[in-house]
């Protein structure tokens, strides 16, 4: 499900602006947004060291995914959706990506969910005509 409507909102135009962009224009199932850069309240020693946790379950490309930003290091996590979370093979499903800085993260992450996107550009031709 696309959630454009939520790019709108002028608090995604801020931190993690390209981010964002790709994973509401994505076609993604279930997004949990844990980041605690959208919350104002005081934040404590984890939370100003952990300010970006999305959890997403995209099941077109069979996959569990986790983009954090903890203790100054951008990471994508993937695992297989389809299987039992306490198996093996749930656990050696996992692949770990880190990155420097937000456009190399954006540009795995743009990787990953080609398949997703690839329906949005289909979309966006039907449109033109």
């Amino acid at each position: 499900m696309r959630r454009t409507g939520n790019l709108q909102n002028t608090i995604y135009k801020t931190k993690y602006r390209e981010l964002y962009k790709l994973i509401f224009t994505a076609d993604i199932d279930t997004i949990s947004d844990y980041s605690n850069w959208l919350h104002s309240v005081q934040k404590g020693y984890v939370e100003m060291n952990r300010p970006l946790w999305i959890v997403m379950e995209v099941s077109k490309i069979n996959k569990r995914m986790w983009i954090c930003h903890e203790w100054g290091k951008l990471t994508i996590t993937t695992a297989q959706l389809d299987l039992d979370v306490d198996s093996k093979e749930y656990h050696d499903s996992h692949q770990r990506y880190s990155f420097s800085n937000q456009r190399d993260l954006c540009s795995k992450l743009k990787e990953i969910l080609e398949p997703c996107l690839a329906i949005e550009k289909e979309e966006e031709l039907e449109y033109d005509r």
